[in-house]
């Protein structure tokens, strides 16, 4: 029984250090941290948008365009 209980204890201590850290001054893995963030394509196209310099621009009213019905999905007929 005492073999079995040592054993079962080294089992554990061996595979316990499997979850601790390794202790190196080097890193060892390559990490891939980002010192600043890149522009997203929206961010991009919203600064290469043309401005509206022009006072004709600037005090343009928003176009009106006709109303549209839409049209009956079904319709009947007498045939």
């Amino acid at each position: 029984m005492k073999v079995l209980s040592i054993a079962s204890i080294a089992l554990l201590a061996s595979s316990a250090s499997a979850f601790v850290p390794a202790s190196t001054p080097f890193r060892t893995c390559l990490s891939l941290d980002a010192k600043h963030a890149n522009n997203k394509a929206a961010k991009k196209a919203n600064h290469d948008r043309p401005r509206k310099s022009r006072p004709s621009d600037i005090n343009r009213k928003p176009v009106e365009y006709p109303t549209f019905e839409k049209p009956s999905e079904y319709t009947i007929s007498g045939n």
